[in-house]
């Protein structure tokens, strides 16, 4: 599979750098930002994802992420597609010699569908909030 940057015009296949930022719908509500790492012969992304929103602390959930890279093909008509499903966990501090650490639940899950060449798609996630509280959002999504 060989992805097009739809503002340089480059072609990326193997591993490659993928930026993705979601469009909200109304002012002030939650935005998606995810830098992944793309790996097409695996099939496999990885990354971290930064959900925001305008509030005195913008941030609002911080995630590892991970997950497969599936291509998908819808008939009739022909249609193909990729999607990427993630599951996110908190990112910590772990001293080196600390021994396995502590168990953790998850905080983030997505389903991104996209066209054949990374430029844009929908972004159907959930994120856990400070409160413990799920919030599930669905948003286009495109190329930061």
């Amino acid at each position: 599979m060989v992805a097009v940057n739809a503002q340089t015009g480059t072609q990326a296949a193997g591993l490659f750098l993928l930026q993705l930022r979601t469009q909200a719908a109304m002012p002030g509500a939650p935005t998606l930002a995810l830098t992944l790492s793309v790996y097409t012969p695996g099939q496999k992304v990885t990354g971290h994802a930064i959900v925001t929103q305008a509030l005195a602390d913008p941030v609002v959930c911080q995630s590892s992420v991970s997950g497969p890279l599936i291509y998908e093909t819808v008939m009739p008509p022909a249609k193909s597609a990729i999607r990427i499903d993630l599951t996110g966990y908190p990112s910590i501090q772990w001293p080196a010699h600390g021994g396995v650490g502590p168990a953790l639940e998850p905080n983030f899950r997505a389903m991104i569908v996209m066209a054949t060449d990374y430029s844009s798609g929908m972004a159907h996630y959930q994120y856990l909030d400070a409160s413990g509280n799920w919030h599930a959002i669905e948003q286009p999504i495109s190329q930061a």
